[in-house]
């Protein structure tokens, strides 16, 4: 595995054209972090291709990072995590040069065939290091688990030689070929070993004569601590829920954020039908009644037509010291404009009125700079929240990409830039980051895109994703790189 660690000067941000009057931007990087605040980490692995970005964060041992990694290129997978030391650089005494090592077989990626692809990271109380996601054999999914020591390597006492990697089926059937199945987009640890993985059934094309789920759904599945399944959670180690009609395509439906609250029980968030859901669970996989209007919480509809929509079908929400939740969502109307659903809910589940002023997001001046539609090939200006967190001072900071104009010639119409936007206790934008509350983190010459947030134990906060390099004249999907960055 090659590495480098690009030290070039990439501090200075992209910034928009600020309105007649406005005040310059405020930097609000962490300069100790990376270099000038920001850190590229490049890395070519043999096995798997290019390493891509930052897809989940999670606290190490000593000031240091977990990241869950992926690729950018078209197809690809690559199951492995990170660490990163407090500085910003990658920890090369990390496993194999700062990463997990792959998991391979003669016959592909993973023994029994297919590919896997990686979506959180989470740490034991005993250091060791568990990474989720799922398997993809052309199609056909099954959630997948792998544990790996401090030290980046991998744990044979947990499930079969260190990995929980089960072969796509429904019911009792191998499911081949474009057989849909489940997957898993986040995970937690509770405090007694438990293993907690969210995330969506994927129905089988209807079309084709395949074994696999009909229907989609929202998926929760318990394990325990050496990898089998909890039977004792839920139904048989499982919760599902799936919208009561089969009618036609109407939205994403799956779970993509749990968090384990102090108390034992469970959020999840994600989608049903494309309409945001946030539901708390009993310890032993029930939904919890008290909470909420019959155990969720549901974002409402701004008109009779509107959906709620994301690109990577991101559910964020956070809870703060308090026990309170935050959450955002985009929301759109009948109406090019992405009005963002931010709101507050009290650790009962009924909606904070004292935040903010509505439930939607309070918009920037940079918000109502809209590049002229006579102006070929050129995009407005939208921003697509995919996590959030609440920082040492209480403050909310949301972080995700803005599509921005594209205009190096590229095919594509449009790119993201790396951005974040920060908000006070009380809701309101907090005009001292950035410009105006909101600051680009998008080194010259390059797009980018924040997936994954983490507040520090010192109250700091990390935000990761990646970064596309130009070399040569373009872009490739292998020019790219890990990117982080560290608020003050």
């Amino acid at each position: 595995m090659v590495v480098s660690l690009k030290r070039a000067l990439i501090g200075c941000a992209v910034l928009f054209a600020a309105t007649a009057g406005t005040a310059r931007a405020a930097n609000p990087t962490d300069t100790t972090f990376g270099t000038n605040g920001i850190a590229e980490i490049e890395a070519r692995v043999p096995e798997n291709g290019q390493v891509g970005g930052v897809v989940d964060l999670e606290p190490g041992s000593g000031g240091k990072l977990l990241a869950a990694v992926y690729p950018i290129a078209r197809g690809g997978h690559y199951f492995a995590a990170a660490q990163i030391r407090p500085n910003g650089r990658l920890d090369r005494g990390f496993g194999r040069d700062g990463f997990t090592p792959p998991f391979r077989s003669g016959r592909g990626e993973v023994p029994g065939g297919g590919h896997l692809q990686a979506e959180a990271v989470a740490r034991q109380e005993d250091g060791k290091i568990l990474l989720a996601g799922y398997r993809d054999a052309e199609g056909a999914f099954a959630p997948a688990l792998a544990r790996f020591t401090g030290k980046g390597r991998v744990d044979r006492s947990f499930g079969h030689d260190g990995t929980v990697f089960p072969l796509p089926s429904h019911r009792g059937r191998r499911s081949d070929g474009q057989g849909g199945g489940g997957r898993l987009h986040d995970v937690v640890i509770e405090p007694d070993g438990t293993i907690i993985g969210v995330g969506d059934i994927v129905p089988h094309p209807r079309n084709l004569p395949v074994t696999g789920p009909k229907r989609a759904g929202a998926l929760v599945i318990a394990y325990r601590p050496d990898g089998s399944i909890d039977r004792d959670f839920g139904h048989g180690g499982r919760l599902r829920i799936t919208p009561l009609h089969n009618g036609p395509y109407s939205g994403y439906t799956g779970f993509t954020e749990v968090e384990a609250l102090a108390s034992g029980k469970l959020l999840v968030s994600g989608y049903i039908h494309q309409r945001y859901v946030l539901y708390r669970l009993t310890a032993d996989g029930r939904i919890d009644r008290s909470f909420g209007k019959g155990g969720r919480f549901a974002v409402p509809k701004p008109g009779a037509r509107a959906a709620i929509i994301t690109y990577f079908f991101e559910a964020p929400f956070a809870v703060d010291p308090q026990g309170r939740i935050v959450l955002c969502a985009p929301l759109f109307p009948e109406s090019f404009g992405e009005p963002v659903g931010f709101l507050r809910l009290l650790p009962d589940g009924r909606r904070d009125t004292s935040f903010g002023r509505s439930i939607y997001m309070e918009r920037a001046p940079i918000d109502t700079q809209e590049p002229s539609p006579r102006e070929h090939g050129v995009q407005f200006f939208s921003f697509e929240p995919l996590a959030v967190t609440v920082d040492g001072h209480g403050r909310i900071l949301v972080t995700g990409g803005e599509l921005a104009p594209y205009t190096r010639g590229q095919s594509e119409p449009g790119h993201e830039d790396f951005t974040s936007r920060r908000f006070l206790p009380d809701g309101r934008r907090d005009r001292s980051f950035g410009q105006g509350g909101v600051w680009h983190t998008d080194p010259p010459g390059s797009q980018s895109l924040a997936r994954t947030v983490l507040t520090q134990p010192g109250g700091k906060v990390v935000a990761g994703g990646w970064v596309q390099i130009e070399r040569f004249g373009g872009n490739g999907p292998g020019n790219t790189a890990m990117m982080l960055t560290r608020y003050r």
